[in-house]
């Protein structure tokens, strides 16, 4: 048996006795070692769960910050691709504009996009965005050549420039277009033909420009008894631009100008009808160039001439234009569409 006394300091207040057996003394002396046991194996263990609290705090911040990151690249990859089809649009209007000047062509060619793997966006890498930024540079550098290529040549040759097909013969947002240039179906004879212009269909009497300034060498019908192709056609406004191009307008309703008479571009030259071989109001517009083969006006797809209209899949129709020649069929130009040959 073991007595405890508690004496208090104030006499007046009773001593306390506690009295235990030895089995409480053995269950108190077991409670404290395990008790003691318990704040050592903590104290033991104290630097491993605070390092493991820290790692997985550590982790989820880093993680965090990896969210953080990925997401502000993303946007940067998002921002580069608006700029790589800005640039693109630019690109594809310079190579129109050399391949119409006929310049250096390889200054044109070749394309700068380098896409990116497509998974989310966990997956962009850091060095494919650095690659495509890199490619992103020497596009720019490439395009800004090809701006002072371009800007010497027509300060160089203002006339020429003038005198040159570039706008679109119609409203842009007043047409459809039916027939593209090259082999089609014919309307007429449901055989394959070589179609030498763009058929522009438009309501009646939507006004017609001139593509470029010119003179105007020849307006009205022309002849069945001279040519029963080109009589096909109907009212026709044909005007030559420095003996450098022709430009025709067929199955015009009505004409604004003579022969002989001198236009700028944008003027109104008739007015879209459907005189002639026609299935519905239209513009039949060809253009046609004698600079590769001299002496000889050949078609052209328009397309490529026009600078102020963007056409679907344009990269594909400037590869054509350079690689394929469809000069199949041609009906000769009549002397009286060349006007008077400048010497």
């Amino acid at each position: 048996m073991i007595e405890i006394q508690i004496v208090p300091s104030d006499i007046r207040r009773r001593v306390r006795y506690f009295f235990f057996d030895r089995r409480r003394v053995v269950i108190g002396i077991c409670a404290l070692s395990i008790i003691l046991a318990g704040i050592i194996g903590s104290m033991a263990a104290a630097p491993t769960v605070i390092r493991r609290v820290y790692k997985s705090n550590y982790l989820t911040s880093m993680r965090h910050e990896r969210a953080i990151q990925n997401e502000r690249l993303h946007e940067n990859v998002m921002q580069m691709s608006s700029l790589e089809k800005s640039l693109d649009e630019h690109r594809i209007r310079v190579e129109k504009l050399i391949t119409v000047y006929g310049l250096d062509r390889s200054l044109g060619t070749g394309g700068f996009s380098i896409p990116l793997s497509r998974g989310d966006k966990e997956g962009l890498e850091l060095d494919d965005a650095r690659h495509r930024e890199l490619s992103l540079r020497h596009a720019m550098r490439r395009l800004q050549d090809q701006l002072d290529l371009l800007a010497k040549y027509e300060q160089a040759n203002t006339e020429l420039v003038r005198h040159t097909p570039s706008i679109l013969p119609l409203p842009a947002d007043q047409f459809v277009l039916t027939s593209p240039f090259g082999i089609r179906i014919s309307p007429f004879t449901k055989q394959s033909d070589f179609h030498k212009g763009l058929d522009l269909s438009a309501p009646t009497g939507t006004a017609i420009f001139a593509a470029a300034d010119g003179e105007v060498s020849f307006a009205g019908r022309y002849p069945l008894s001279q040519s029963i192709a080109w009589w096909r056609f109907g009212n026709v406004v044909v005007v030559n631009h420095s003996d450098r191009f022709i430009t025709i307008y067929g199955h015009c309703d009505s004409v604004k100008v003579q022969k002989g008479q001198h236009v700028k571009q944008g003027d109104v030259i008739a007015t879209v009808g459907s005189t002639g071989w026609s299935t519905n109001s239209h513009l039949h517009y060809e253009v046609r160039t004698d600079l590769e083969q001299p002496g000889s006006y050949v078609p052209i797809d328009p397309r490529i001439y026009i600078l102020n209209y963007q056409w679907p899949h344009e990269a594909a129709l400037l590869m054509r234009s350079r690689t394929s020649k469809e000069y199949k069929d041609l009906d000769p130009l009549p002397t009286a569409f060349l006007g008077r040959r400048r010497v």
